[in-house]
């Protein structure tokens, strides 16, 4: 399991121990509660580093907790989430260190067993193959018939959405994707580059293109 799943998880054991299964609410936080928020959030990231949607229970207890450091709220539930959220934590961690073997080994080995020619292969990628720029206009839909937004990507990788909130970064086109839809989406299959012409080009074909090239 990835160090830092592993420092949060036993974050949360210290906490749970502390609260020896009487838990008292406050108003507002206490230090120790303080201190599990921080290391929720520090969980947060790592999910979202890692390009795994977060699960909505850990969306939740972050919610409650924050809202609890500001405004102090009545919710006496919290000790027992928390004890599902370390469980999450714990099987996501391990989902994450098979997925990164299951990486080396299809790298050392090429493809193999059915793999996808795509797996592994980055934006930064086409960026150097010359079939992206971050001049590129993009848009995001999910919804046949829903919204549009606006995207682009910088030259380090990072996916910008324009959202109601302004533009926000993300550390891939899934991420993005996933985290705007509330839902888990390929986020290839999701965003497009809108061409010269006015057309649009799904990333799902560029990459494809890519791939193309690559073979010959």
């Amino acid at each position: 399991m990835p160090d830092e799943i592993n420092e949060h998880i036993k974050a949360l054991d210290r906490w749970l121990e502390q609260l020896g299964g009487a838990f008292k609410q406050p108003s507002g936080l206490s230090v120790e509660e303080r201190k599990q928020l921080q290391a929720v959030n520090k969980a947060v990231e790592q999910l979202q580093r890692n390009g795994i949607p977060v699960p909505e229970d850990l969306r939740s207890l972050k919610l409650k907790l924050s809202a609890r450091d500001v405004a102090g709220s009545q919710d006496h539930e919290i000790g027992a989430h928390l004890e599902g959220v370390k469980n999450l934590i714990k099987t996501l961690g391990k989902t994450i260190k098979t997925a990164r073997t299951v990486r080396k080994r299809l790298k050392s080995m090429g493809q193999v067993g059915g793999t996808p020619k795509y797996y592994g292969i980055a934006l930064r990628d086409l960026f150097q193959a010359g079939l992206l720029s971050t001049d590129d206009r993009l848009e995001l839909q999910w919804l046949k018939d829903g919204p549009v937004l606006k995207g682009k990507i910088k030259a380090d990788g990072v996916v910008m959405v324009k959202t109601p909130d302004g533009w926000q970064p993300y550390d891939s086109l899934s991420t993005a994707a996933s985290r705007v839809a509330g839902r888990s989406l390929n986020g290839w299959k999701h965003w497009r580059r809108v061409d010269n012409d006015g057309t649009t080009t799904a990333l799902e074909e560029i990459r494809a293109r890519y791939i193309g090239k690559e073979a010959g």
